[in-house]
């Protein structure tokens, strides 16, 4: 059994981390021990839930307590400096996505793991999911042929229990659309093509964060045309095209492909179990990829998930997006645009 402390209380740790560290708990793999939050009523949640649990008053008095994990849950801004704190005290961390906020940063955190000889992971649950690894070693093995093109259009009206305004100001670290939901997309294409040639990027942010924004990537001979939405309901739908067929996946689907060949169509299909090396466990939702993600902190198998540096790229597309980021069209604020 190992001690696990979990800095941030907020929603993802009481809606995803909650309920799997208590399915490990429960097994005997791990106990929670400590928890950090600013807010007394997010803490006291989870000391409610986690009998060796305790509230404490800062980054210092957590880490005192020595546990063999950090789970680092709080808002982006704050990822790097916990991190780094954590590793430098003797730590293996777990970070929720983004790893940080900019390249920079998370440089300097993965800088740290290395210098300290601690672990660090980064909480990709979606590559979890038994579709997305299935999906990768489809391509892996050409079955689709050369991939042509990859559509990727994610989104909806935005219904997170945001606790404080700051989630949408520009200087309050969190960034928009693109670092939130953008993370995950950019991750599984990085993870099943390598890092992007060439990027060219628009949002709507006009000096705020973005509600929406559209990515034109280019890994090799593939493009990749890439939509988010925070405020209209898309399909959340990935459709590969290669030249022997094509693959969608559908982001709600942990199990489910639909995949079609020009020598006749496959039609959907359900996956289940272990990749060839046993590196994933049976799940069926996303709630289920959390608990498979820390049963792998807890059996010590950290080589099953993200690690800090294979999340670099992903965070050098963001920064290069928003450097390079042009006004997406909206002819709606043109007199006589239209609706």
């Amino acid at each position: 059994m190992i001690d696990v402390a979990v800095v941030g209380c907020g929603e993802v740790a009481h809606r995803y981390h909650a309920p799997a560290l208590s399915v490990l708990e429960g097994t005997g793999a791990l106990r929670v021990t400590a928890v950090l939050d600013p807010s007394r009523r997010a803490a006291q949640r989870f000391v409610d839930r986690f009998r060796a649990a305790r509230a404490v008053a800062d980054l210092p008095a957590l880490l005192a307590t020595r546990p063999a994990v950090v789970i680092v849950a709080s808002p982006p801004r704050f990822h790097a400096e916990q991190v780094v704190a954590a590793l430098e005290a003797g730590c293996d961390v777990l970070c929720e996505k983004p790893l940080a906020t900019s390249a920079p940063d998370g440089r300097r955190m993965v800088d740290a793991a290395e210098r300290t000889g601690r672990r660090l992971a980064v909480g990709m649950v979606r590559r979890q999911l038994p579709a997305t690894r299935a999906l990768r070693r489809i391509l892996r093995a050409g079955v689709l042929g050369d991939i042509r093109s990859v559509e990727c259009f994610e989104g909806g009206p935005f219904t997170w229990p945001v606790a404080s305004p700051d989630y949408f100001r520009p200087d309050g670290g969190n960034g928009g659309v693109l670092q939130d939901v953008g993370t995950h997309c950019l991750d599984l294409l990085t993870w099943w093509f390598g890092e992007p040639t060439s990027t060219r990027y628009a949002d709507d942010a006009m000096g705020g964060v973005e509600a929406n924004c559209e990515l034109a990537l280019t890994f090799g001979a593939t493009e990749a045309h890439v939509r988010l939405s925070r405020d209209w309901a898309r399909p959340n739908r990935y459709v590969v095209e290669g030249t022997r067929g094509r693959a969608e996946w559908e982001v709600d689907e942990a199990r489910v492909l639909r995949l079609d060949l020009d020598d006749g169509p496959l039609g959907d299909l359900a996956v289940d179990g272990p990749d060839r090396d046993g590196s994933t466990a049976v799940t069926t939702d996303f709630e289920g990829a959390f608990v498979a993600q820390l049963r792998a902190v807890a059996t010590g198998r950290w080589e099953q998930l993200t690690s800090g540096r294979e999340a670099l790229p992903v965070l050098e597309v963001v920064d290069r997006c928003y450097a390079c980021r042009d006004t997406m069209p909206m002819p709606w604020l043109r007199p006589g645009g239209g609706r």
